[in-house]
């Protein structure tokens, strides 16, 4: 239907998922995640299940990084840090570090003043929609592979490994 989706992957199983439903060519459009990071079923909020993902993430896509409560801002800094993208608001948390109560906009205020520390820039809404790459479609599960980077499928008969695209 032209609907774009944002993947929220609640750990490695989720993305091999994802991954099965690309390759299939059930999903042909820009990979668009983020990690959720908050444990009961989750991946649990800690920064050896948060950089194992990310390490296993494929390099097209755009990642963000999800968690909860005091987890928040210690993950949203190391996902600025290493040039992802946060996510805060009163969906995740209502509560500051100190355990005061923050408003969305609120948290969105701390969010820019860290970026700004780390010294990254806030996309604009233009911007915003170039990097999720909205309306962005792709032909077959190859053309989806080859604009995220990851190794096309084995054809038949194949007997070694896929390449990537150069």
């Amino acid at each position: 239907s032209g609907i774009q989706p944002h993947f929220q992957l609640t750990g490695i199983h989720a993305m091999e998922t994802l991954d099965r439903m690309v390759r299939a060519g059930i999903y042909k459009g820009p990979l668009n995640l983020t990690w959720i990071g908050i444990g009961g079923g989750f991946d649990g909020p800690n920064p050896f299940n948060f950089f194992n993902f990310v390490h296993r993430a494929p390099d097209g896509c755009t990642l963000t990084a999800e968690s909860l409560l005091k987890n928040v801002l210690p993950f949203n800094m190391m996902a600025m840090a290493m040039g992802l993208h946060p996510r805060c608001g009163i969906e995740d948390t209502i509560i500051d570090q100190h355990g005061n109560r923050m408003s969305s906009v609120q948290q969105i205020e701390q969010c820019v003043r860290v970026a700004k520390e780390l010294g990254r820039e806030i996309a604009s809404g233009k911007e915003a929609r170039e990097i999720y790459r909205i309306g962005t479609w792709y032909d077959s599960a190859e053309e989806t592979l080859a604009a995220h980077g990851m190794a096309p499928n084995r054809q038949a008969g194949q007997k070694n490994l896929p390449l990537r695209a150069a």
